[in-house]
């Protein structure tokens, strides 16, 4: 008979121990083993009429025990995630450097901690919170092309990512921003919400579930990585990423470069790890599809003055051919484009395109800005700035 009164009381109840409950009286009777006559049945037990039977009792105190043991470990879960998203983020960066291993070379280091700094003092003139959890990073041992932020803005960027790109500090930039965004969106925490549910934190951590005060940091860092992230997420983090990247004053034609080296190494050794982690095509966009939304994102910025033909990979300046660029050491000649409209794209957003083109010394530039250095199958440096004058 406890039992059942306790279910009735617990009907009424909007909070337990911190969790809210928001029943329909309908909900609870389906839920019970009692069947279309529960309704009377604990009106009696009320008015002291009937007496539950021991299978009775015993079926309905389990079910309020069920409840009351999932709500308590769901709040375990969201806890342990809001401590690692905040006060224990630096406890789950330390575990998952263990969890991916560390690189020590110190130009890659250096070179990522001036992207960090450089994207970091950008992103804290718009969203100041930055300032208070501040991104913790480094570089891990892993050969493929990938990169992941996780709670607390714990970032790891894979050895391979420096190789893939060549060291071109420009094109990292932008798979860092990529990362930051989801970072500064709250993606991993989100993401984490939906997968660490109870019934996957037993599978995975056990009588983890029974005690203590919070899930264990190595349960959380194995299970927390990049996880959730959809195809909204990763298109919100596309878009902000090249706000990011052109206003800490980088190419604005890196991105879509980035995702035409993409295309370019796909199916080879060398970009094995961008199919495996960055194109799944359950959570991530299609490449062309993120190269095109960039390339038009790069002609925006130069107030719609520069284009890229990404079938022909001509770059082109009010509408009129500029230069078609051939391919130069690892860079293919469309990779090449995307960065050369870049540069252009740059002087016309700056106003500045009213300079006069010239060579220096094998390089184009109009004022400051280099555009291009000629190569031997770009043509003349001279005649490129001839024409840039010409048509600009």
């Amino acid at each position: 008979m406890k039992s059942i009164a306790w279910l009735l009381y617990l009907r009424g109840v909007k909070k337990w121990n911190g969790v809210f409950f928001q029943m329909e009286r309908e909900k609870i009777f389906r839920k019970t083993v009692v069947g279309v006559s529960a309704l009377a049945l604990c009106l009696s037990l009320a008015s002291g009429l009937v007496q539950p039977s021991k299978s009775e009792a015993f079926s309905l105190g389990s079910f309020g025990d069920a409840v009351l043991n999932t709500a308590v470990e769901q709040k375990k879960v969201k806890d342990s995630l809001d401590y690692y998203e905040n006060d224990g983020r630096n406890e789950l960066f330390e575990e998952i450097k263990k969890s991916d291993g560390v690189v020590d070379d110190a130009y890659l280091n250096e070179e990522l901690s001036r992207i960090m700094e450089r994207l970091s003092g950008t992103i804290a003139q718009t969203e100041p919170s930055i300032k208070n959890k501040p991104y913790n990073y480094f570089i891990n041992p892993q050969a493929e092309f990938n990169a992941y932020c996780t709670l607390g803005h714990n970032v790891s960027v894979n050895a391979g990512v420096f190789s893939f790109f060549d060291n071109d500090e420009e094109q990292i930039a932008v798979v860092v921003a990529h990362e930051m965004v989801h970072g500064q969106k709250q993606h991993p925490y989100k993401g984490a919400q939906q997968k660490m549910t109870v019934d996957f934190v037993k599978k995975v951590a056990g009588s983890q579930m029974n005690g203590g005060s919070r899930l264990a940091v190595d349960v959380i860092a194995k299970n927390v990585k990049a996880v959730g992230i959809t195809k909204p997420n990763e298109w919100e983090a596309d878009n902000i990423a090249f706000s990011y990247i052109t206003d800490a004053g980088y190419n604005p034609g890196a991105p879509a470069a980035v995702w035409q080296k993409v295309i370019d190494n796909k199916g080879t050794s060398k970009g094995k790890g961008v199919l495996d982690d960055l194109l799944n095509p359950s959570t991530h966009p299609g490449e062309k599809e993120r190269r095109d939304n960039y390339a038009k994102k790069l002609s925006e910025y130069s107030n719609n003055k520069v284009s890229v033909n990404a079938a022909s990979g001509e770059v082109k300046v009010n509408n009129k051919l500029f230069m078609k660029p051939a391919a130069a050491g690892s860079m293919s000649a469309l990779e090449r484009s995307y960065l050369i409209a870049g540069h252009l794209a740059s002087v016309y957003h700056n106003k500045t395109a009213t300079e006069q083109a010239y060579n220096d010394s094998g390089v184009v530039k109009i004022g400051e800005t280099s555009i291009v250095q000629a190569t031997a199958g770009d043509g003349n440096a001279d005649d490129l700035a001839k024409i840039l004058n010409e048509i600009k």
